[in-house]
């Protein structure tokens, strides 16, 4: 609260100057580069959500179908471990993999005849490739969610769909899917909570070449509140992006409450 209390404040390094009301939101409001981060923002929230959200429900029903116990859980546990590393050291790998120079992509590229590219100068693509490697980073450890809901599918549906003539993907329509469908709508609403918290993932990756695409909040935030000081100003940004989180809350839950069979919001 003392953090979101220096967003109505004259605060400086100094101290405490005092009281200024709302005019560190009119402020941001008026700046060009706030609301540049913010659609940038917004344009990964989305691309993580084409992306990302369905990523590890599929790879959940895909290791579902598995039948070799080994074998299931070796992908599993490769799939999870990308979760437990820093995103500094999984930059510095995606960065060695791109290089112009040394990468193995662009070895593949070349021995095709084509020319080396570096990926991470490409302003068009930054917000693509820092969205795969986010996908890549969280698939595993969110599969769990949806794996722990299967296994509690009672086995007898499976075989009376057999009986009834049902092939695996109209099993996978008409009973998998439905059995997730409350702890889908459950993760759908409670990762709105964090859904604009971009720093970690794309300060790592971020280069002068790419700020057009690149600045979204988080790091609008870094730059000018910790590094330019600009506590009040930077504190107003934070405030007003977790007011848009709270709405977005609200939002999908009460969707949530219309699509769900009881009637019942997720929170």
């Amino acid at each position: 609260m003392v953090g979101v209390s220096i967003a109505f404040m004259d605060f400086r390094a100094s101290g405490f100057k005092g009281w200024v009301g709302l005019a560190n939101f009119r402020y941001i409001f008026n700046l060009p580069t706030f609301w540049h981060s913010m659609v940038n923002t917004l344009n990964f929230t989305a691309l993580n959500y084409l992306l990302g959200f369905p990523a590890p429900i599929i790879l959940a029903l895909l290791l579902n179908e598995l039948r070799v116990r080994k074998f299931k859980k070796a992908v599993q546990t490769i799939s999870i471990m990308p979760n437990f590393i820093s995103w500094v050291i999984i930059s510095g790998i995606f960065t060695a993999l791109m290089s112009p120079v040394t990468g193995y992509l662009n070895d593949i590229i070349r021995f095709f005849g084509g020319s080396s590219v570096y990926f991470l100068s490409k302003d068009s693509w930054f917000q693509w490739i820092v969205t795969v490697v986010r996908v890549w980073a969280g698939i595993g450890y969110s599969a769990i969610i949806y794996l722990a809901a299967l296994s509690g599918v009672d086995p007898e549906l499976y075989e009376a769909a057999v009986l009834d003539g049902a092939g695996r993907w109209q099993q996978t329509v008409h009973i998998t899917l439905v059995a997730l469908k409350p702890i889908i709508m459950v993760v759908l609403v409670l990762s709105f909570a964090g859904v604009l918290n971009l720093f970690d993932p794309v300060f790592v990756f971020q280069n002068p070449m790419v700020l057009r695409s690149g600045e979204v909040l988080d790091t609008y935030i870094y730059k000018n509140g910790l590094v330019g000081g600009k506590y009040p100003v930077t504190a107003a940004v934070g405030v007003f992006k977790s007011l848009i989180g709270t709405v977005l809350v609200l939002l999908t839950n009460y969707v949530s409450k219309k699509l769900s069979d009881d009637g019942k919001s997720v929170i």
